[in-house]
């Protein structure tokens, strides 16, 4: 039987809509949403928990296209609705079908064509801005496995520009949702208090012994989870090249 002191607690804390600090948020947290990538699943506990707000976060080459591509895929296949809010318009549908998501279930806002080594610094800022409104947009309107923000290769001064309040809005937004927001890019960013940030890096692999049959053979993904409490956590698998 439960403590009397800790049930009126409870009560207090949940008619301000705070109850969810307590432990048994964690017991309760709905079912994850794969990551697309069996080893990594099980290293986050059942992959992406639904109502957070997470991060893929890497350099390029590191596979955090492939990460997101993988998660998006992993949930039409389950004919379930994704969106993509698509920062600088570099989303290829032609080669994220061949890899098997389902595009009649994606949801894809594009944004503008940007080259970022030219753009001028307010193109970028006004670009980044109007992406996350939409994503918030997306959250909120509700019915969507996945909601994912690819913001790679935003310069970090213009993310840390953003003010705090940018993410603890998203968080609140989709907080107690059955959809797991996902943000993609170079540095951490934003995730929520029980989210998770999977760092990526990579190693690249080549086959042949001799300088006429070396080639590329793919590469090792190593990801390294932080969360409040799975920080430190390892996953490792193999991408191969075409």
């Amino acid at each position: 039987m439960g403590s009397p002191a800790l049930e009126r607690l409870e009560t207090l804390l949940a008619a301000r809509r705070l109850d969810t600090t307590l432990a048994r948020a964690w017991a309760q947290a709905p079912a994850g949403v794969s990551t697309g990538i069996p080893a990594l699943d099980e290293a986050l506990g059942d992959g992406w928990r639904p109502g957070e707000v997470s991060e893929i976060v890497g350099p390029r080459s590191s596979g955090r296209t492939a990460l997101l591509w993988a998660t998006l895929t992993a949930a039409t296949r389950r004919d379930q609705v994704v969106a993509l809010v698509d920062t600088f318009d570099r989303f290829d549908p032609a080669s994220a079908a061949a890899a098997g998501l389902v595009l009649e279930r994606l949801l894809w806002v594009r944004g503008p064509a940007l080259t970022l080594e030219r753009a001028q610094a307010a193109l970028v800022d006004l670009a980044v801005q109007r992406a996350i409104r939409a994503l918030d947009l997306v959250v909120r309107a509700g019915g969507f496995a996945v909601a994912a923000l690819d913001l790679c290769d935003v310069p970090a001064r213009q993310l840390r520009a953003l003010p705090p309040a940018t993410w603890l809005r998203l968080a609140h937004a989709n907080e107690g949702r059955p959809t797991v927001c996902l943000l993609a890019g170079d540095l951490p960013a934003g995730r929520s208090a029980r989210g998770a940030t999977v760092h990526l890096s990579s190693q690249r692999e080549w086959t042949g012994t001799s300088l006429q049959s070396h080639r590329l053979g793919g590469a090792r993904v190593r990801a390294r989870i932080a969360r409040m409490t799975l920080s430190g956590r390892a996953a490792e698998w193999t991408v191969n090249s075409a």
